[in-house]
């Protein structure tokens, strides 16, 4: 007879076993016993929650219960855990109800297990008032609570109990790191130092990570001197150290001081994938290609060219560096693709305006069988909007429902843009009224698309309704409502809006605002205001604005105002072919022949041409 056979030692071996991450052994002995007690039952229950087996410990749980067991404390809080990681809010309400049933809620195991699965289920008031009538606590359900309002967004509340228990017991690691975080997402460098003082004090000052944490905290409250320091002073780092100051210089736009503590790190230890990727996001943002390419020598030698994370960021760079072939080399190169690497080269295709090769690749994306996700469709969209392939639009909409992708805000937005640009307007507004969340771009999409098919009064309710919820208008909100104003003829409540955001709002009009002006005044054939309203302009009027009053006077016949804005658009020495077409036509009319002699003769020169126009028309499916 084997070791099973003695309750006790049997016991001892589930419990060896399972500690040891050894469950097949540990569930075969438990199996193999002739006579099981309570114990028995936990240290499987407990083993499986440990290791993360949540589904398991719920199996067993429910076994002990059809066995005629009573569960006790230890059973409680074994199978807690599972309740919360799972978030089966039907099994923990049935365990939440076994609690008071076998009166064991005061137990402090128990107690810290309900308030971890309160948090993961998200009820907050629930955790809240629960843990303010807990009669026992200890450490662990400060730090519970204090993770659980870092882990929902409440990084306020979780500093302030932080406060709060520092008086009554000790913090461990995982509250230290989680109140660190808490300070990086408030931005708040008083309460940074607060949280840095109080490890000082104790012995998570020398632990490293901690320290890394303290490195991206002070660099996202924007005090890189201080993560230098606790760099220095650091008596064992890791990649992480390194990864966490570099990234702090980027985030900070200190490029070429990332780049440097990058030579720095290579001179003391071989720099992992996370380090490739960030570096590589440097040389992004610098457009730095060559910087880029030399990145890309040192990845192929340390072999992290075949890390898909390492070869999309690759991907990404050569891409925004204008170098879409290279990026395509190593898309075309890459044995192992993920969504993002797809998103990647579509984003791609679709900047630079490959439209054919944008549709070559969602139909490959496809092909393989990979699923796309809310990003490749924010790719995809544009892309019909380019098209004006409405009834594609329309298929990928579909798709989005489906895979679930309706309820997120930036998708949405992207349809609304999408059906204004195929030309169906009453399709973005279904989309914008069946949204149940709405952003600043929502709304300004909506009164986009309402100013571009000339409804300037649906668009102005638009504007009012978002005032009336929390939502903000942003610059591009009032050029939106300004726009419209000025494809409906509204002059007034276009300038109202104009001079409201000028002396209310926090945002100051620029360039483009007042360029809108003038195209309001100018199409509603008020030349002279127009002009006025140019000379009146706190900075200097670009071609762009000349042009639009330019263009008003083409249609008007308005020939001394037409030769006075043609005069200031030669003055700017604008590069832009349109604008000197539009120079040349206004001279023609006006019969000025030697003036537009000058003109073509100018633009030969300077090696401009006028481009001939071309249309794209959605391919209609052959039945």
């Amino acid at each position: 007879m084997g070791f099973g056979s003695d309750l006790y030692i049997g016991n001892a071996l589930i419990d060896m076993y399972a500690r040891f991450g050894e469950l097949g052994k540990a569930r075969r002995l438990f199996e193999e016993m002739p006579l099981r007690d309570i114990v028995s039952w936990n240290s499987l229950i407990s083993g499986y929650s440990s290791n993360g087996y949540w589904e398991e410990a719920l199996e067993i749980f429910h076994r002990l219960r059809m066995d005629g067991l009573l569960p006790d404390s230890f059973s409680i809080s074994g199978v807690l855990p599972a309740c919360g990681s799972l978030v089966d809010v039907r099994e923990g309400q049935i365990v939440h109800a076994l609690v008071e049933k076998i009166g064991v809620h005061a137990d402090v195991l128990v107690s810290n297990g309900l308030l971890s699965m309160y948090f993961k289920f998200g009820w907050l008031k629930d955790a809240q008032l629960f843990f303010k009538r807990t009669v026992v606590r200890d450490s662990v359900s400060w730090n519970t609570v204090i993770c659980g309002y870092s882990q929902l967004g409440l990084f306020e509340e979780s500093i302030n109990l932080f406060m709060e228990m520092v008086n009554e017991f000790t913090p461990d690691l995982l509250t230290i790191t989680s109140v660190l975080r808490a300070c990086a997402h408030l931005r708040d460098l008083g309460l940074a130092r607060y949280v840095h003082d109080y490890m000082k004090r104790s012995a998570f000052s020398f632990d490293t990570m901690a320290n890394n944490i303290l490195i991206d905290m002070y660099a996202k409250c924007g005090n890189l001197l201080a993560s230098q320091e606790v760099f220095d002073h650091m008596e064992c780092r890791d990649s992480v150290s390194w990864n966490s100051l570099i990234n702090g210089y980027f985030l900070n736009d200190c490029c070429d001081e990332g780049l440097n503590l990058f030579k720095v790190m290579k001179s003391n230890m071989i720099p992992d994938s996370v380090s490739y990727v960030m570096i590589l996001s440097i040389s992004t943002q610098l457009a730095d290609v060559e910087k880029g390419k030399m990145i890309h020598c040192d990845i192929v030698k340390l072999g992290f060219d075949s890390d898909v994370i390492v070869n999309n960021a690759l991907a990404d760079m050569y891409a925004k560096c204008g170098k879409i072939q290279d990026s395509l080399i190593v898309f075309e190169n890459m044995k192992v693709r993920d969504v993002v690497t797809w998103n990647t080269i579509i984003s791609a295709c679709i900047h630079y305006d490959d439209r054919i090769l944008g549709l070559r690749m969602i139909l490959r994306m496809r092909n393989e069988g990979v699923m796309p996700d809310a990003a490749t469709m924010l790719g995809i969209l544009p892309l019909c909007s380019l098209l004006a392939a409405k009834q594609q639009g329309k298929e990928i909409h579909g798709c989005i429902f489906r895979l679930g992708f309706h309820s997120d805000v930036p998708v949405g937005n992207a349809l609304i843009e999408m059906y204004s640009s195929c030309g169906s307007l009453e399709n973005s507004v279904l989309v914008f009224e069946h949204m149940k969340k709405k952003d600043v771009v929502t709304y300004t999409s909506m009164i986009s698309a309402y100013g571009t098919y000339g409804e300037g009064v649906r668009a102005l309710r638009t504007f009012a309704e978002m005032e009336t919820t929390s939502v903000l208008p942003d610059h591009l909100a009032f050029l939106a409502v300004i726009f419209a104003c000025s494809h409906s003829g509204l002059v007034e409540e276009g300038l109202a809006y104009f001079n409201r955001m000028k002396n209310d709002s926090k945002f100051e009009p620029r360039i483009e605002h007042y360029a809108c002006v003038v195209d309001l005044l100018s199409r509603c054939g008020l030349l002279a205001q127009a002009e006025d309203f140019i000379h009146s302009m706190p900075m200097k009027p670009d071609a762009s604005i000349w042009g639009s009053l330019l263009s008003a006077c083409r249609v008007s016949g308005e020939a001394n105002i037409a030769a006075r804005a043609s005069e200031q658009i030669i003055q700017l020495d604008s590069y832009d072919t349109g604008y000197h077409v539009l120079v040349s036509n206004a001279y023609a009319a006006l019969g000025k022949w030697d003036q537009v002699r000058i003109i073509r003769k100018y633009m030969q020169a300077k090696g401009l041409s006028k481009d001939p126009g071309f249309s794209w028309m959605e391919t209609q499916k052959k039945g």
